[in-house]
């Protein structure tokens, strides 16, 4: 059956031609394509042929519509061909003849997606390792190139981190140490006032936070803080192509952006955790003289008798570990941001979470060397 739109025509070979009369366009494609359904269902041909030859016009409507035609016809077994295809068309009329990869059944692939998966995150990881043990190495050939040229290295740059990462971050880490040695010392007092061992609060309180959570504490002050800091300014950097210009320039990145901020850190985080120390036991004092009876001068000569100096050295040697590790990871993050602004933000965060992970394994591993040196 003919229609305004096309002709049906059969060839000697039993073969149908539909040859369009219309335009295949925006306002032809829809009505077309009703007829030719209509036509399909009368009459389920053997062999569809489509024939542009009466056409000039194809658009995306009308691929559209030939798309639809090539379903219908897998849908019902009816082989499909083409004939005088439009110049124009040729290449997109035959795109949509291209066969669509079989889908594999998500049963059989979970298996393989799995594998492929852990593979993936293995190899990555095993990547991002090799990248920071060769940074590392990096970091320490930089130092030993900088001790013999001690007089021509940027100090003014690490004064400035100092002043950033040290002396800015006093204020914070005075207050927080402050209130976790009042926290400290009054839930002592709760079990100590029992046996009527005020006194030993004092002990309890300057052993913790010396040998312990004060190098701990700082440190993840510092890596929220200065590793984070670090991270996003390299990070921008990278972004904005300016580490690239240095490297053209000739400058070693690890001396000239790593190093000043290594030292910086190294010599803020012995610093620190001192005043958060100190700090804490001005906290353990506070209660000691509001609840527990005591007095000041007591408490201190309490943490003078209890404390030595193996106690501080060991907690500071903690404490300058833990921020070299803070520094170099957040200045290895920072560098492998890529080029776009979500992943400096990714990067700061790797970065801080990078970083208390690293504080927390190197703490393990200090507790372990002072059980076997006896320290």
């Amino acid at each position: 059956m003919d229609s305004p739109s096309f002709k049906v025509t059969q060839t000697p070979q039993g073969e149908t031609v539909f040859s369009f009369l219309q335009p295949l366009d925006f306002q032809h494609a829809q009505p077309l394509w009703e007829s030719i359904v209509q036509s399909l269902r009368r009459a389920p041909p053997s062999k569809l042929i489509l024939d542009f030859e009466s056409i000039s016009t194809l658009d995306s409507s009308g691929f559209a519509l030939i798309r639809l035609l090539k379903r219908h016809c897998e849908t019902h077994g009816i082989p499909l061909d083409h004939r005088a295809i439009p110049s124009g068309a040729e290449y997109f009329v035959r795109f949509l003849d291209t066969p669509l990869p079989p889908s594999t059944p998500a049963e059989d692939s979970s298996m393989a997606a799995r594998v492929s998966s852990l593979g993936g995150i293995v190899r990555n990881k095993t990547s991002e390792w090799y990248d920071l043990i060769r940074f590392i190495g990096d970091f320490f050939i930089s130092t030993g190139s900088t001790l013999h040229h001690f007089r021509r290295f940027r100090w003014r740059e690490v004064l400035y981190y100092v002043q950033l990462s040290g002396a800015d971050a006093m204020p914070i880490v005075f207050l927080l140490s402050f209130l976790l040695g009042l926290v400290m010392a009054f839930q002592g007092a709760v079990q100590l006032r029992q046996f009527g061992a005020n006194i030993f609060v004092a002990d309890l309180l300057s052993l913790a936070m010396t040998r312990e959570l004060g190098p701990v504490f700082t440190a993840v002050i510092l890596a929220g803080r200065s590793g984070s800091a670090f991270a996003a300014e390299i990070g921008t950097m990278k972004v904005n192509e300016e580490v690239d210009a240095l490297v053209v320039m000739g400058f070693d990145i690890t001396k000239f952006l790593v190093l000043p901020k290594v030292i910086a850190l190294s010599l803020c985080g012995p610093l620190l955790t001192m005043l958060a120390n100190a700090s804490s036991i001005v906290g353990g004092i506070v209660v000691g003289i509001l609840s527990l009876d005591l007095t000041a001068a007591s408490f201190v000569q309490e943490v003078y008798s209890i404390l030595t100096l193996t106690d501080v050295f060991g907690g500071l040697a903690k404490s300058l570990v833990f921020s070299i590790l803070v520094a170099l990871i957040g200045c290895f993050r920072g560098l492998q941001a890529e080029k776009g602004a979500d992943s400096v933000g990714r990067q700061t965060t790797s970065a801080v979470v990078s970083g208390i992970f690293l504080i927390i394994l190197a703490d393990a591993v200090f507790t372990i060397l002072y059980h076997i040196f006896d320290l």
